[in-house]
């Protein structure tokens, strides 16, 4: 263990220029390893990038990742891949200055895991599609961990030194062999050399910055410093005075607007200031947008009984974040990296150096969730997503309207979770076509018993684009957006028939039109188990304002009491039967048969016209049929994401048996079957959010049938019976096939009341 101690600390030389040296940001690859060590094979990725969503005429293909939950059976299924079996060490630890680890203690921890690197995994993540960068010494590109990669080296290409192996392989080793994995083991590699032996040579690190950028390399990873050389006693117009020394600077702030720079702090527990180079920021600010500093700290794991983790507490091993700690995060850098010595070797080590690759590997994987998103909008995500919860804020900082994320100087914005990095952040809004924003939540289009669940069904097999509030893009799928059925509750309109000053006399007079086989009176009788009409339903409350030999006229008024309708009807005698005819027509507002966008609408409203038809005819003495029908069409809503709405047709029918005197002189039994309102043809043409580019959304119409699939069908019985001279006792009860017109769905409905007359 000692000549491995010695070289590695031979790989960190520092570097002299005008009395300032750099070396590895402080790692100690050196430190004991107790577990790590095992041959078992196995391979940290799931899921196959590039997935199509699939399922009838309104499937798309899509490319992105997405998450707005974790499947935890995954999850706890990569916890048992030996990668991150293996990534559990045992380290023996000596930190001078630290009250935990100032003689030396063991610690056990897993850097994957404290990191959320399984929930990233779960979804399918690699980086596949990313470059990212590092400048550090020589990297053994033959180990198998970077097998399959495309690698661009800058400098020298033959040196191979532990450093840059060890941190190349913890941003993006592949995992193949079953030993390690990367944070992003899909992604591509860009390595400047840097030799540790030498002076800084600025103008070539600017090189490396230059083609970084001319690459398209996401992220350049740096896990070196400056040696005694803190942001509180470095003068940094002196130190970028040179030409240089000026060129990198030039470089550093060019390759800022297309990527991040991370860069681990100095392994100095007892520093008060953090090294030079990871606190640039604080001297050139129009680099911090896309800079993130990066600490060594070992975090305390608790686990819910569900397998999830919570960090409740960290022991930080390297300088704390500082003047950084606006842009700096927290990763635990004690891991199993790749031993350049061999091509298959390995070893574990600790260190800022790596926990800083870390970050790196995590802006991979981002990106190729996000690939609508800029380098410097990934780099927030981390940084307004990092875990804080274990220490008491002294700052915050506003990435969005709403995301505010607090900080403080020891541990900065937090520890790196990427599991909260890829679920939305703050409000999460689905677009329309026409600029709007519907909140997730909220329905974008909500239905009525008259639809069933047609457009749930219709939608089932899409999908829609939903953002949140820092502009990541998420797919959800379209049901999300439907709202439950707005059912009218037909208990009330009964209570409305059993509590109506009419109700006694009515149900009296029906009794003795059945004796008598009165036809043209039993068409008033309204049933406790009625069959409600459209008007009822979605129009307003029916007004009479005529009814007078056989011709009935009733107004329709909202619940303002504005009218919104006018119904006619006559009743004509056909022999011993009698038949109704009639016709409605009212408005009804925001919605066609319950079914519209709610919220966007802008003031419109739709028309509904239909025909009724009423027969009642006796069959035998105290004995009589009725049979009620209603053809409609309503039309002319659209709003938000229903961008039109065809003519929708709908009908009910229903038919009854009436029979008096059956248990005592005057009650009335009625068997009754009925098919309430429902929508037979038409459809609402929606606009639906279907992809998304840097440029916004796409959208798609998709046709939504409106008619469900299956009819609902009501079975039961009313019996009503006087009590005495002023009261009617009343209940009847329905069994319902497809209720709510929904397929296989059944129910039960009931009602039982006493009518009185005072």
């Amino acid at each position: 263990m000692s000549a491995l101690r010695n070289l590695i600390r031979g790989s960190l030389c520092a570097l002299l220029l005008a009395g300032l040296a750099g070396c590895g940001g402080g790692s100690d690859a050196g430190a004991a390893a107790g577990t790590g060590s095992t041959t078992s094979s196995g391979t940290a990725q799931t899921g196959t990038p590039g997935a199509t969503q699939t399922g009838g005429s309104l499937a798309f293909p899509w490319d992105q990742y997405y998450v707005t939950a974790f499947d935890m059976a995954k999850v706890l299924a990569l916890r048992t891949v030996s990668t991150f079996k293996n990534a559990t060490l045992t380290l023996t630890l000596t930190v001078p200055g630290s009250p935990v680890f100032a003689n030396g203690a063991n610690e056990t921890s897993n850097a994957l895991i404290d990191a959320h690197l399984d929930y990233a995994f779960s979804t399918g993540l690699t980086g596949k599609g990313v470059t990212l960068g590092l400048i550090d010494d020589g990297v053994n590109t033959a180990h198998v961990q970077f097998a399959g990669k495309t690698i661009a080296q800058d400098g020298s290409t033959g040196t191979v030194d532990f450093h840059g192996t060890a941190v190349a392989s913890v941003m993006l080793g592949n995992g193949q062999d079953g030993q390690m994995t990367g944070f992003a083991p899909g992604a591509d590699l860009f390595t400047g050399y840097l030799n540790y032996a030498n002076p800084i040579n600025w103008s070539q690190l600017a090189t490396y910055m230059n083609d970084a950028a001319s690459r398209k390399v996401l992220a350049v990873n740096n896990s070196w410093g400056l040696a005694g050389s803190t942001v509180a006693n470095t003068n940094f117009t002196t130190l970028f005075a040179a030409p240089d020394a000026q060129s990198y600077l030039t470089a550093l702030q060019t390759y800022a607007k297309t990527g991040v720079i991370v860069f681990a702090v100095q392994n100095d527990y007892s520093a008060t200031s953090v090294d030079a180079m990871a606190g640039l920021p604080s001297a050139y600010p129009a680099l911090k947008g896309s800079w993130i500093a990066v600490i060594n700290a070992i975090p305390k794991i608790s686990f819910t009984s569900g397998g999830d983790s919570t960090i409740t507490g960290a022991t930080r091993i390297s300088a704390p974040c500082a003047e950084a700690a606006t842009y700096c995060l927290a990763a635990n850098g004690q891991v199993l990296v790749a031993d350049s010595k061999t091509a298959t070797g390995y070893t574990a080590g600790s260190g800022a150096s790596f926990a800083a690759p870390q970050v790196t590997g995590a802006l991979g994987l981002l990106a190729q969730a996000f690939p609508t998103l800029t380098a410097p909008q990934l780099r927030d995500r981390l940084l307004a997503t990092a875990y804080n919860g274990f220490f008491t804020p002294t700052g915050s900082v506003t990435f969005a309207p709403g995301v505010v994320h607090g900080y403080n100087s020891e541990f900065g914005m937090g520890f790196l979770d990427l599991k909260a990095a890829l679920l939305p952040i703050g409000q999460t809004s689905v677009p329309t076509a026409s600029g709007q924003q519907i909140a997730v939540g909220q329905a974008a289009i909500v239905t009525s018993a008259a639809s069933g669940n047609a457009v749930a069904k219709a939608l089932a097999p899409a999908h829609v684009i939903a953002l949140d509030s820092m502009a990541g893009s998420f797919t959800l799928p379209a049901t999300t957006i439907v709202g439950a059925p707005a059912v009218t509750d037909l208990s009330t309109l009964r209570l409305g028939v059993i509590t109506s000053p009419d109700a006694t006399a009515e149900a009296a007079a029906y009794n003795g039109a059945i004796a008598r086989g009165t036809a043209e009176a039993m068409l008033n009788h309204i049933d406790l188990m009625a069959n409600p009409d459209a008007a009822v339903l979605y129009g307003g409350n029916l007004r009479d304002v005529l009814d007078q030999n056989g011709f009935h006229l009733s107004i329709l008024r909202d619940r303002t009491d504005t009218l919104t309708g006018l119904s006619v009807s006559h009743d004509w005698p056909l022999g011993q039967a009698a038949l109704r005819l009639g016709f409605i027509r009212f408005d009804e507002g925001g919605s066609a048969l319950g079914v519209g966008a709610p919220g966007y609408t802008d003031g419109t409203t739709s028309h509904v016209q239909a025909v009724k038809i009423g027969l009642a005819a006796p069959l035998a003495p105290g004995t009589s049929l009725r049979a009620v029908a209603e053809f409609g069409e309503a039309s002319g809503v659209s709003g938000g994401m229903i961008s039109g709405m065809s003519a929708l047709a709908y009908n009910r029918m229903g038919v009854a048996l009436d029979r008096t005197n059956v248990f005592r002189p005057g009650d009335v039994l009625t068997l009754f079957a009925r098919t309430p309102v429902a929508i037979t043809a038409g459809s609402a043409t929606m606009a639906l959010p279907v992809s998304y580019s840097a440029s916004g959304p796409g959208f798609s119409d998709a046709a939504i049938p409106l008619s469900p699939a299956a009819r609902e069908v009501d079975a039961g019985f009313e019996y009503a019976r006087p009590l005495w001279a002023s009261a009617i006792l009343r209940g009847g009860l329905a069994v319902q096939a497809n209720a709510g017109n929904v397929a296989g769905k059944t129910g039960l409905a009931g009602v039982i009341g006493v009518s009185m007359r005072f």
